[in-house]
């Protein structure tokens, strides 16, 4: 479950538009992980909670899912797709997985089963987002292909038309209140969750992680090392850090409380979390490969990383 729809402090109206972290990497808290789960042959692209946090779902470039039990230590794979696995999302109530994957289909399977319910066809690049509805009737994948596309989990279908976005999507995220859709390509650009029409394009805001706060009034965008904060509704910028110390892109993933950010850069080993409301660096994650997926999970006590050395990792 992706967990992206969450609050800011109250206290982040205070702070300056831009932020430059005074913490360094000896500053902040070193964490050790609570879990390790091995059994990926390539690295691991995405991680995912189920909505109860005992279980959580990997994609990798070994073309797999893997759903991890981390009480019993047992693993399900679901093989279906013939490419690396890009993104992951578990429905609401834990009984659909989704998938998109570089064979640019989206895959939705049956997580008990093991099962695939429906192949989306139709993305003519890769599928590299994925999200359930907060109601779980629809899915959102972004792909390559410039295009975002919003699907029936009842028929399979496409809901309406693609959405043409301003180039190759790297992300794509519901509103919490689940009337719009914000992608992530050379801009953010926010839409009508129901027929597609466009509701606000941001420039100069080339992002390829987005994560909007619980009352929907913000969205945050992690890209080329920065962290953005926009107001959703007009596209006024509200502050901006610098999170990794390259130019690069980032992934990031907000806790549920919203005053926590959880981020990795391209080609580093290293994740962190940071206090939204000042932009210090409050812990390091560090890892003996290259960090891909990392998301917080839904009660905000775990995170969940994935690893160039097809790794899974949970972290307190």
């Amino acid at each position: 479950m992706h967990t992206s729809s969450l609050s800011v402090p109250s206290g982040i109206a205070n702070v300056p538009p831009v932020i430059l972290s005074t913490s360094s990497p000896e500053s902040a808290s070193h964490r050790v992980p609570e879990q390790v789960f091995e059994g990926h042959e390539s690295q691991v692209k995405c991680v995912c909670f189920h909505p109860d946090e005992k279980k959580l779902v990997s994609g990798s470039d070994d073309g797999t899912l893997r759903i991890w039990d981390r009480t019993t230590g047992s693993v399900e794979v679901l093989s279906g797709h013939t490419d690396w696995v890009c993104d992951v999302d578990v429905s609401r109530d834990g009984e659909l997985v989704v998938s998109g994957s570089d064979d640019t289909t989206v895959r939705m399977w049956n997580r008990e089963l093991g099962e695939t319910v429906h192949v989306f066809e139709g993305h003519e690049n890769y599928v590299i987002s994925v999200q359930f509805s907060a109601d779980s009737r629809r899915v959102v994948s972004g792909s390559g292909d410039e295009t975002a596309r919003v699907w029936s989990v009842e028929t399979g279908k496409l809901a309406f038309e693609p959405i043409k976005c301003h180039g190759r999507v790297y992300c794509v995220s519901y509103s919490p209140s689940g009337d719009r859709i914000a992608s992530g390509a050379d801009s953010v650009q926010i839409w009508n969750a129901e027929t597609g029409s466009g509701l606000l394009s941001i420039r100069n805001s080339k992002v390829v992680s987005l994560a909007w706060t619980a009352d929907g009034t913000y969205i945050i965008g992690g890209g080329r090392g920065k962290v953005t904060i926009w107001n959703s509704h007009n596209g006024q910028q509200l502050r901006t850090w610098q999170a990794h110390n390259n130019v690069a892109t980032i992934k990031l993933s907000l806790s549920p409380s919203g005053s926590h950010l959880a981020t990795r850069g391209w080609n580093d080993k290293t994740a962190f979390v940071f206090d939204v409301s000042t932009g210090e660096r409050v812990a390091t994650l560090q890892h003996d490969e290259d960090v891909y997926g990392i998301v917080y999970s839904p009660s905000g006590q775990f995170i969940g990383t994935g690893c160039d050395d097809g790794r899974v990792y949970l972290w307190e």
